[in-house]
């Protein structure tokens, strides 16, 4: 029997706010997306989705801010199609290279 250790990468993106969604809100919860361009030699354009209190961290956000969202992937099948959500669990403003500018 083979056995497989678990290992859990920390999934993270550089970049730029872009745009802001609508915020959301139901009786327990709150959810917003946001999407960022990334800062690399071909950007790729990324949207995430907030909940609840990561939503607080995201009010601290405006747009063209150079933020670093940490995340989590996971997809699921519907109708016989995939979908994939990035929900991003902290957002942290790069004040770094801010002041590099």
């Amino acid at each position: 029997m083979e056995t497989t250790e678990k290992t859990k990468q920390t999934l993270s993106y550089t970049g730029t706010i872009i745009e802001f969604g609508d915020a959301v809100q139901g009786e327990t919860w709150l959810k917003q997306d946001f999407t960022i361009r990334t800062n690399e030699d071909y950007p790729q354009v990324i949207n995430f989705l907030t909940f609840n209190n990561v939503q607080d961290q995201l009010s601290r956000c405006k747009l063209e801010d150079d933020v670093i969202v940490y995340f989590n992937a996971k997809s699921r099948k519907y109708n016989n199609k995939w979908f994939t959500e990035l929900s991003a669990w902290k957002i942290v403003i790069n004040f770094k290279k801010k002041s590099n500018e």
